[in-house]
C-alpha cells in the first residue's frame, strides 16, 4: 500500500512531493474523484483550475481528460489562477464540483488538490457526503474506475466578473484608491494578474514585486512567513513612501500586512481594522464570527467592539469554511496564517469560502479613508508580544505527544489552563492555554498584568512537525515561553526550530 502514497491525502486536502504523485497515481486518483463526483455528489459538472506551480498543467491536464471521458463536463480556468480566483469561479456554477490542482505554501516540488462539492461546500477528511475525502480514498485504494461517458471540456475565465465583485464588495469605485502608494509581492506565485489589474483599475499608485507566475519560486518557498523570502520586499518597501505593503503565498489565498516602515500587523488585528466596514453588510444583532485560537487576545477584544460574537476556532480552511456553513449566525472568520473567510452571497445564494482580492481592496481603502484606525491596531499591538508560530520536527508520532504533553503540563503548572474543544464540542484538534485572561472574551474583558497566551498543535500537512505559538503581556515573557518550549521537546528528539 506504501507505492500508493496514501499519505497525501491530508485532513485539509491533497498534499505531496510530485515525485510521489505519478502519472499512474494521478490517473488512479482522478478516476476515484470521478466515481466520487458521479456516484455520491452527484454532478454532472467539475470547474477545474491550477496555480503556478510548474506540476500544475499536467496534473490538470490528466484530471480534465478523465473527468469528461467519465461524462462529466469540465469547465477549465486556462492558464495560471489564484485559489480565491477559483472559488468565485465555483460560486458561478454551484451545481458543480470543483478541483484546483496546487501546492499553497510548499516548496517547489510539492503539488495538492483543494476539492469542493456543489454550493462551494469543502471536501476534506470527515468533510463532505459519506465522508468527504476519506470516501476519496477508499475508491482510489480500491482502483475504482468510472464508467465511460462523453463529457466536454471547455474553457471559461471568471477573471473580470471576478474583479468587479470583489470591488464591489470592498466598496471600492474606479479611481477611488488614486494617491494610495502600496507595494506588493507576489513571491512569483498566482495572485499578481488579478491584484495589478483590480489595483490598476482602483486608481492605487501599486508596485507590483515578482508578479511573473514561476513554478521554480526563485526567490525560495513562496511562504510569507519566511522572512529571507520576503526580505527584498521588505527592503522595498521600508524607505519607498509606502502606505502598507502586502505579500502574498504560492497560490494568492495568504496575505501578509505590514505598514510602511516595515511594522507588520497580525492578522487578527487586521480583521479587527476592517470588521466594523464587514459588519455594515452583516447589520443584524446575535451574529458572530471566528477567530482561530491563536489570535491575540486584544485583537479579539476589538473585534467585540463592533458588537459581535467571537467564538474560538480550530485551524483549517476546510473546518472553519464548513463552520460557516454549518452555523448561519456566524458571518465571517480570521487565522492567524492570514487567511480571511466570509459568507459571500451572490444570486441570492450563500457561499462561505476566502476571497483575497476583496480583503486586500478593502484593507486599503481602510487604511486611506481612516488610517487612524490602523494606527490605533498598531499601537495596541505594541503592548503585546508574539512568537510568530514556528515548529519542530520528531522522529515519531509517540515523541512528538510525550513533547506535547510535556509542554502543556508545564505550563499548567505555571498556572495556566488548557483548552482544547470549541464552545460547540467541536475537537479543536490544538491545545490553547491561557494564564491571566478568560477564554470567553469580551469587549470589556481585562487582563492581568501578566497575561499568557500558548498554541500548540500537530501540522496536518507536514509529517512529523509539531507547531507553537505565544502572545503575551510583554516581550520577556513571551520569549521566556518560547525558550521554555524548545528546551522541553529537546529531550524528546526535537529537531532545529522550523518556519514555515
Amino acid at each position: 500500500m506504501t507505492d500508493l502514497n496514501l499519505s497525501m491525502f491530508r485532513a485539509y486536502d491533497i498534499r505531496t512531493h510530485s515525485g510521489l504523485l505519478t502519472d499512474a497515481l494521478a490517473l488512479r486518483l482522478a478516476q476515484a474523484e470521478a466515481v466520487y463526483f458521479r456516484d455520491t455528489l452527484g454532478v454532472s459538472g467539475v470547474v477545474v483550475a491550477h496555480d503556478a506551480r510548474s506540476s500544475g498543467p499536467r496534473y490538470l491536464q490528466l484530471a480534465a481528460e478523465t473527468f469528461a471521458q467519465s461524462g462529466i463536463n469540465v469547465r477549465v480556468i486556462p492558464g495560471v489562477c489564484s485559489t480565491s480566483e477559483f472559488y468565485f469561479a465555483a460560486m458561478q456554477y454551484p451545481e458543480c464540483a470543483a478541483v484546483m490542482y496546487g501546492a499553497s505554501h510548499n516548496p517547489a516540488g510539492d503539488t495538492g488538490q483543494k476539492i469542493l462539492g456543489p454550493g462551494v461546500r469543502p471536501i476534506a477528511e470527515h468533510i463532505g457526503p459519506e465522508g468527504g475525502l476519506d470516501r476519496i480514498k477508499e475508491l482510489y485504494l480500491q482502483g475504482t474506475k468510472a464508467p465511460s461517458g462523453s463529457g466536454s471540456i471547455t474553457a471559461y475565465d471568471p477573471t473580470e466578473a471576478y474583479i468587479a465583485y470583489s470591488m464591489s464588495l470592498a466598496g471600492v469605485a474606479a479611481g477611488s484608491l488614486r494617491g494610495l502608494r502600496v507595494l506588493q509581492d507576489y513571491l512569483n506565485g498566482a495572485a499578481g494578474r488579478e491584484m495589478m489589474l483590480a489595483f490598476a483599475r482602483a486608481g492605487a499608485d501599486l508596485v507590483p514585486l515578482h508578479f511573473t507566475a514561476d513554478g521554480s519560486f526563485p526567490l525560495g518557498d513562496p511562504n510569507p512567513v519566511k522572512q529571507d523570502v520576503i526580505q527584498e520586499g521588505l527592503d522595498t518597501l521600508q524607505g519607498g513612501g509606502f502606505r502598507f505593503g502586502t505579500f502574498f503565498d504560492g497560490d494568492g489565498d495568504r496575505i501578509d500586512f505590514y505598514r510602511g516602515d516595515g511594522a507588520y500587523l497580525s492578522s487578527s488585528f487586521v480583521y479587527a481594522a476592517i470588521l466594523p466596514e464587514i459588519r455594515k453588510r452583516f447589520c443584524q444583532q446575535d451574529l458572530g464570527v471566528y477567530a482561530d485560537l491563536k489570535s491575540n487576545p486584544l485583537a479579539v477584544m476589538e473585534m467585540a467592539k463592533t458588537g459581535v460574537t467571537v467564538n474560538v476556532i480550530r485551524n483549517g480552511h476546510s473546518q472553519i469554511k464548513n463552520a460557516l456553513f454549518e452555523n448561519t449566525a456566524m458571518f465571517g472568520a480570521v487565522e492567524e496564517s492570514a487567511h480571511f473567510y466570509e459568507a459571500f452571497t451572490l444570486d441570492g445564494q450563500r457561499y462561505c469560502t476566502e476571497n483575497t482580492l476583496y480583503i486586500a481592496l478593502l484593507a486599503a481603502r481602510v487604511w486611506r479613508e481612516s488610517p487612524e484606525r490602523f494606527d490605533a491596531l498598531f499601537d495596541l499591538q505594541q503592548h503585546t508580544s508574539r512568537e510568530r508560530e514556528w515548529g519542530y520536527k520528531f522522529p515519531s508520532e509517540q515523541q512528538r505527544a510525550e513533547a506535547l504533553d510535556a509542554v502543556q503540563a508545564h505550563f499548567e503548572s505555571l498556572g495556566a489552563t488548557a483548552l482544547s474543544r470549541m464552545p460547540n464540542g467541536y475537537d479543536l484538534e490544538a491545545t490553547m492555554m491561557r494564564r491571566g485572561l478568560p477564554f470567553d472574551i469580551h469587549a470589556e474583558t481585562r487582563l492581568a498584568p501578566d497575561w499568557l497566551q500558548v498554541c500548540q498543535r500537530i501540522s496536518q500537512s507536514e509529517n512529523g512537525l509539531a507547531r507553537w505559538e505565544v502572545v503575551a503581556a510583554n516581550a520577556e515573557l513571551a520569549a521566556d515561553a518560547k525558550r521554555d518550549i524548545a528546551q522541553i521537546v529537546r529531550p524528546h528528539g526535537a529537531g532545529e526550530e522550523y518556519q514555515g
